[in-house]
């Protein structure tokens, strides 16, 4: 009996090694070598661009040269390294809260100086069935809620607000869940629409840009009051914590 059961065993063993096998290449080696496709191709666009992104901007409109503008907005948010001898622990973090994307040591959690006349807001994005998730202003909790990082300024502002929100695996992908709304953030094309809806104004920004950086890099955080940008971040690889991933949008003209 044993014997025709070990038969019977690794006889259906290839076939049960096959159906996982190709399981795991369907849902994790293929979105993450897909993954990998559509960040060389934004990185082709940069290279082949042949005038700067600041100069750009200013021809395009979207942003003002230095020499012409005047600043009437608050302080930018200032960035600050502060030495420690202690290492840093990678495995209990809990990235459920925004304030653990960027390192503590690098970029403490900030309320804002402002008051907001809300609240609260939505972010609809038309290409990825993103439809009116709601963003928390100055907020923590990302399980709840897309977070404005606070101190950034607000939507439709000069200068430049932040949002972030988590991603997973592609096939678990569901733009209707806050643990999963930002995972496919890297495959917006330039062109694209992120509309805003903040205070009872719908502010229509356009992507211009996406790139990766570490998680001690803030300089994704800081702002630039000589223009109108929009920066949606979040953990890439998608269903990963390796690295940020950032979509830097410019405001229509209203």
């Amino acid at each position: 009996m044993r014997k025709l059961f070990l038969k019977r065993f690794f006889r259906i063993l290839p076939n049960v090694l096959i159906v996982v096998g190709a399981t795991a290449v369907t849902t994790v080696l293929y979105p993450m070598f897909s993954y990998q496709l559509t960040s060389i191709k934004w990185e082709q666009k940069r290279i082949t661009s042949p005038i700067p992104t600041e100069e750009w901007d200013v021809a395009k409109g979207i942003a003002h040269s230095p020499e012409t503008v005047s600043i009437t907005n608050p302080a930018p948010v200032v960035a600050y390294q502060e030495k420690t001898e202690e290492p840093k622990v990678i495995a209990d973090i809990d990235y459920t809260k925004a304030e653990n994307w960027f390192l503590k040591e690098t970029r403490p959690m900030k309320r804002p100086s402002y008051i907001p006349t809300s609240t609260t807001y939505t972010i609809t994005i038309p290409k990825l069935e993103i439809k009116d998730m709601m963003v928390e202003i100055g907020g923590n909790n990302l399980d709840k809620h897309l977070i404005h990082y606070a101190g950034t300024a607000l939507p439709g502002e000069y200068g430049n607000p932040v949002i972030f929100g988590h991603s997973v695996l592609p096939v678990f992908y569901n733009p209707k869940s806050y643990m999963a709304v930002f995972s496919k953030l890297p495959t917006l094309e330039k062109g694209d629409e992120i509309l805003v809806d903040y205070d009872g104004i719908t502010y229509t920004y356009t992507v211009q840009s996406y790139h990766e950086v570490q998680p001690d890099q803030i300089e994704v955080l800081e702002q630039r009051y000589d223009r109108q940008t929009l920066t949606l971040i979040t953990c890439v690889p998608p269903g990963t914590y390796l690295r940020r991933g950032v979509i830097l949008a410019t405001l229509e003209k209203i």
